[in-house]
């Protein structure tokens, strides 16, 4: 029979009954292999799966990381099989794997379930601008936290309702959770070994909340303290960020000499919408000295920097409108244009991103009256061939220095990755004891035996332990926690909770540098392998300590890898 294509092709039912023995053989050779599997093999092969594209064997393994839970009835592994299956891009899917992870775990006794779930619902919302549902979700995860007694999620939940509430320009009632949580945590002893990081965290955000409640004398103190607890150990990022906070406080109080001090001094180490923020201070207080040129100038830096992020603030219009009215003071129609542009295109996501925000708190402009302005400057360049080629002049201006700002930071992070995998193995941190009498009020004997007992936990790799603290290690050292913070000061030369983030990540680098099979693991894996609770604290001690993003450092190693 000759073939067309309308021709319907015919299989007799012995090969259909053969193709259906095939598949289910297949199946049940996968169910096989895997049998053996526990959760944590389950999720990592998921995490491969992922990571390879492999979309057919991703189904496979997370199906069966869900049928075992189920089979086994083990509702928490049940939880987190749901939580494999969120793809933060599907929002109706997303949140009923949500609601499955909430439903399962509402009877568990485990102190993070079904907190978790409530959690995942919340920044689902809110991620898609629900803020309403956003903060339903995350009270109710709330009060499960405070049930449970687990401060980790209590602390996130807040933190999610005072984002919120700073959203709709709440910002007393936002002000009230930063200064809980700030009491909090300064209210605990050791604070500054053991709760550091949660310390600087509130730090920053309280003293952010004092200005935006028109209370900068107290955001000034808050952000003075933590700057030299900061300074004290060398914590150049916090000491960074903290010192925008800082120079913000002086502004709202018009100590302008010491904003602009500050923000010299630290724009250099100032990226994105902290960039563009110091950059509208500056020009705002050039504007206070009457120099229009210097104001102008800063305001264009800063549509430079909107130009590389995309990421509009409501001052951002403010900032357009002048450089437009003074692109017409020139009688540059080109710049007019382009300002205009500028000033819709943000207006229109401010509309998106900020439509439950009180009208008081955005900027109003006449955008209608723009747009005829827009429509008349357009007809009459329309004739003007010369305006349009200085136009695509300026345009490829504007790429040319983009590619340059580009090419810069990539042959930056390139030269501290080359460092990085030139040093090899990366060594650890080894005693530095001074020269002099060590100028500690503790017995020699005590300080040695001390030193042998850490050596011994990083050559043990003991460090890995996530539940190891201050007091923890000191009881197994048969010792006291303050004997044992001071020798880990002055001979690490860093507090407690610096040496453990030390050695994890010192770990890490030789660890993924010597065993491929690392190059695998996602960062979620790869911050559980090596001591971390969550992925965001492994990213920002492996930068702390390198210079660079784990994920570009992996990146690299997977490149070279591969050829």
């Amino acid at each position: 029979m000759r073939y067309t294509p309308n021709s319907k092709i015919k299989f007799p039912p012995f090969f259909i009954t053969l193709f259906l023995i095939f598949l289910a053989h297949h199946w049940n050779y996968a169910q096989d292999s895997l049998a053996n599997k526990s959760y944590l093999e389950l999720g990592k092969l998921s995490d491969d799966a992922l990571y390879n594209g492999d979309l057919e064997r991703l189904s496979i393994y997370r199906t069966y990381y869900l049928d075992k839970a189920k089979t086994e009835n083990n509702n928490l592994e049940m939880a987190r099989a749901y939580q494999y299956f969120i793809t933060w891009e599907d929002l109706e899917t997303d949140l009923k794997y949500c609601d499955s992870v909430i439903e399962v775990t509402k009877a568990s006794d485990h102190e993070a379930y079904p907190t978790n779930g409530y959690l995942l619902k919340a920044n689902q919302y809110y991620y898609s601008s629900d803020f309403e549902k956003a903060i339903g979700n995350y009270i109710i995860a709330s009060e499960w936290a405070d049930a449970k007694g687990y401060k980790p999620l209590q602390i996130e939940a807040s933190m999610g309702i005072a984002a919120i509430k700073n959203i709709w320009g709440l910002h007393e009632e936002a002000l009230e959770i930063y200064k809980t949580n700030y009491s909090d945590v300064t209210s605990t002893p050791n604070y500054m070994v053991d709760r550091y990081d949660d310390y600087i965290l509130f730090a920053n955000n309280l003293a952010l909340a004092y200005i935006r409640n028109h209370k900068p004398d107290s955001a000034l103190v808050v952000s003075n303290r933590a700057m030299s607890q900061a300074r004290s150990i060398n914590d150049t990022l916090s000491y960074y960020d903290l010192g925008k906070v800082q120079a913000t406080a002086n502004y709202y109080l018009k100590k302008y000499p010491q904003t602009q001090d500050s923000l010299l001094k630290f724009l250099s180490h100032y990226s994105g919408l902290t960039l563009s923020d110091s950059y509208y201070m500056l020009g705002k207080i050039a504007d206070y000295q009457n120099d229009h040129s210097l104001k102008m100038d800063y305001f264009k830096r800063i549509d430079s920097v909107h130009q590389a992020i995309q990421d509009p603030f409501p001052e951002l219009k403010g900032v357009y409108n002048e450089l437009y009215q003074d692109a017409g003071n020139k009688g540059d129609k080109d710049r007019q244009l382009y300002y205009i542009d500028q000033l819709i295109a943000v207006d229109s996501t401010l509309d998106m991103n900020y439509t439950t925000v009180n009208n008081k708190v955005r900027l109003e402009y006449d955008i209608p009256r723009f747009k005829k302005e827009k429509q008349l400057l357009t007809t009459e360049l329309k004739n003007k061939r010369q305006q349009l080629q200085i136009l695509a002049i300026v345009s490829f201006i504007i790429l040319a220095i983009l590619l340059v700002y580009i090419n810069h930071r990539h042959r930056k992070f390139k030269k501290r990755l080359q460092q990085l995998l030139d040093n090899d193995p990366v060594e650890t941190t080894e005693p530095k004891p001074k020269k002099e009498k060590p100028a500690l009020d503790i017995s020699e004997h005590i300080i040695n035996t001390v030193l042998e007992q850490l050596k011994q936990f990083e050559a043990d790799k003991a460090y890995l332990d996530k539940d190891i603290t201050l007091n923890s290690l000191a009881k197994a050292f048969n010792t006291n926690s303050s004997y044992l913070s001071s020798i880990i000061n002055h001979y690490k030369q860093m507090n407690f909770s610096s040496y453990l983030k030390d050695q994890r990540i010192i770990n890490a680098i030789n660890s993924i540098k010597k065993d491929h099979q690392y190059l695998k693991y996602s960062i979620n894996g790869l911050a559980d392998e090596f001591g971390f609770i969550t992925a965001d604290s492994f990213s920002k001690a492996f930068r702390e300590k390198t210079g660079i993003k784990p994920s570009y450092f992996l990146g690299k190693l997977r490149e070279e890898n591969s050829t």
